[in-house]
């Protein structure tokens, strides 16, 4: 699952593990515990999986790459008949590298922010449950509701707190986590008054 940041790749994925009947391995690195995890780890990782909760057949990673070398452990499990499934916000899982990483044993799917159906889906369940009946009063909700989506957007977790904090967070991590140090770009001010 790719996509960018806080779009729900997380919460999509542990909402699809919920809905399976099988027992499955679950891991984010982006856990702080996890900070000297190296790819050394990994065959440790899976004895503590195993020691734990027997043999299982699915895996999900969260964030795996920031792991160097983890592409070497998915093939792996992947060539013992295990399904893997991993979400990144990092750039180099949107591009074209993924598939040079994991040579044609994946398929990626893209995740995106909120639809406005999404959006308004979660404001006012009710209009839109109601859009065989379009009575003045719901096209008057409907227009309501798409302007206030024009407002703040489709990042799910804005929508629900709005934090101007957390969109500012949100921007500085995308602006200089994913377009700056992926790209390489040294003129760091010349960027910012672009994307202003």
């Amino acid at each position: 699952l790719t996509g960018i940041r806080r779009c729900g790749k997380s919460v999509l994925q542990q909402y699809a593990k919920s809905l399976l009947p099988q027992k499955d391995f679950y891991l984010n690195f982006e856990d702080e515990r996890l900070v000297n995890f190296d790819i050394q780890d990994f065959q440790t990782l899976q004895e503590i999986f195993i020691s734990l909760y027997g043999e299982q057949q699915h895996y999900y990673f969260d964030e795996i790459q920031n792991i160097p070398g983890w592409e070497i452990f998915v093939r792996r499990l992947y060539n013992y008949g295990n399904k893997i499934y991993i979400t990144g916000s990092n750039a180099n899982l949107f591009s074209d590298e993924l598939g040079t990483r994991l040579t044609g044993r994946y398929i990626k799917v893209d995740i995106y922010p909120l639809s406005f159906s999404e959006f308004a889906l979660y404001k006012d369940a009710d209009v839109i449950k109601q859009l065989d009946r379009l009575t003045t009063s719901n096209i008057g909700r409907i227009k309501q509701l798409f302007d206030e989506y024009l407002q703040v957007g489709s990042i799910p977790e804005y929508i629900k707190y709005r934090e101007k904090d957390y969109l500012h967070s949100l921007y500085e991590s995308i602006l200089f986590r994913d377009i700056v140090s992926r790209y390489k770009i040294i003129d760091v001010d010349t960027i910012k008054k672009l994307v202003f």
